[in-house]
């Protein structure tokens, strides 16, 4: 990462390393004000938004804060979480920080650790925002953080290794599992997934769910007001079992990270890989005109054609502890927006005329025809349930893909398991 003059970067490598109070307490000059921001935007990092934040930084930032000192602590995504945790409850927090929506920042909603952004949200901001894309930032009708991207689930293809084995990019469920036969007739791996980060695998549970029960009905079940011992669950888990009985997945899924399975279709050696469409610069970059992309294909009995597996999670959140909360809102969403213009194929904004740096191209504009006319979306499990549920979620999620369980047994471990937590 470049380091411009005007900007200060502050960049922890032990977990436990905070924001520290005296470092506030040093401004450059009378006039310039200290503002931290924490953030998993770093060097390395492939994400979509991070690109845009930093050349939103490097370039932009100091003309329309010129009096701001912005001191950044920047950690890989896992340990972000870890960090973000611990800060909450030492009292340590940044002025403004890289917020989950949903359950994951409830509890520090609940205990007075975020600002209610409403008082200095105007009208004019607020009408620019797509609040379907921001309700994973309100908590009881209020606001307390600005989404800036919304994600899609897709299904990334090779279309050389689809040519090369002679069979078409699958539709259906079905076709999927025909599919992945022919081409490991090929030597193919048909599709790439590491499940020792558990998330990646439980995308096709969360997205089977959606289509057999719709979205609402599948947010409901994250937040508790439905059962998770039900039959759309159980009936999720037990097609995902199909898919592993019939080798869909690669060989090496149960050794492998989320990283390296999503380097194996980088390099190649997998034919498709499901992720959210934050993979895309990647994947266009290495894959070039042999890159395609749909959608996961569809399960039998699906009812919900036009709901999707994703949406807004992640954005800007400021401490209820801040100094200045009108001044590090305002660069909050500065940058909430911003980072639309960049990337206006994500954008949680209508994007004002002559607003807009980045171009749709040929990749994206495919996501968005696919998603044109979908109506409702559900977020990963992970992001939106409460975290000690979300652990357990993913904790059987790594087991079902082990088979140690059907899927119903899946579906009354989790329910018991979560009820006995909740119960504490």
């Amino acid at each position: 990462m470049k380091r411009n003059a005007y900007i200060a970067i502050i960049l922890t490598i032990f977990l436990l390393t905070g924001c520290s109070k005296e470092a506030e307490e040093i401004p450059r000059d009378d006039k310039t004000i200290q503002i931290n921001i924490m953030h998993y935007f770093g060097d390395t990092d492939t994400d979509e938004s991070a690109k845009c934040f930093k050349e939103i930084i490097e370039n932009e930032f100091e003309e329309a804060f010129p009096n701001v000192q912005l001191v950044q602590s920047i950690y890989d995504n896992g340990t972000y979480k870890k960090k973000i945790k611990v800060l909450m409850a030492s009292g340590e927090v940044p002025d403004i920080m890289f917020g989950y929506g949903g359950g994951f920042s409830q509890a520090y909603v609940d205990s007075g650790k975020l600002l209610n952004l409403d008082d200095y949200i105007n009208e004019d901001y607020r009408n620019r925002m797509d609040m379907q894309m921001q309700e994973n930032f309100i908590y009881d009708g209020k606001q307390y953080g600005i989404c800036f991207s919304y994600w899609t689930g897709v299904l990334y293809c090779n279309m050389g290794l689809f040519e090369q084995a002679g069979v078409e990019i699958p539709k259906t469920y079905e076709e999927l599992k025909e599919a992945s036969k022919i081409l490991r007739k090929n030597n193919i791996q048909p599709v790439a997934c590491g499940m020792l980060d558990r998330w990646h695998g439980q995308q096709w549970i969360n997205n089977y769910t959606i289509q057999l029960a719709g979205a609402e009905f599948y947010k409901k079940m994250a937040s508790g007001e439905e059962s998770l011992d039900n039959e759309i669950l159980i009936r999720s888990a037990d097609l995902v079992q199909g898919l592993i009985r019939a080798e869909v997945f690669c060989d090496d899924i149960y050794n492998m990270t989320s990283s390296e399975a999503e380097e194996m279709f980088l390099e190649g050696d997998a034919a498709m890989i499901y992720i959210g469409n934050w993979y895309t610069s990647s994947a266009k970059e290495r894959l070039g005109d042999k890159l395609a992309v749909t959608q996961m294909p569809v399960v039998p009995g699906a009812g919900f054609p036009n709901d999707y597996h994703g949406g807004g999670i992640n954005g800007w959140m400021v401490s209820a502890d801040t100094k200045y909360p009108e001044l590090a809102t305002e660069i909050a969403q500065w940058l909430a927006y911003r980072i639309s213009c960049y990337q206006p194929q994500t954008s949680t904004f209508k994007i004002k005329e002559g607003d807009q740096v980045g171009n749709i191209d040929r990749i994206n504009q495919d996501i968005l025809d696919m998603y044109k006319d979908k109506e409702n979306g559900g977020c990963a499990w992970d992001s939106i349930m409460l975290p000690e549920d979300a652990d357990i979620w993913l904790d059987l999620c790594g087991k079902l893909f082990n088979m140690k369980f059907n899927g119903k047994g899946f579906a009354k471990l989790l329910k018991s398991q979560i009820d006995w937590r909740r119960d504490i």
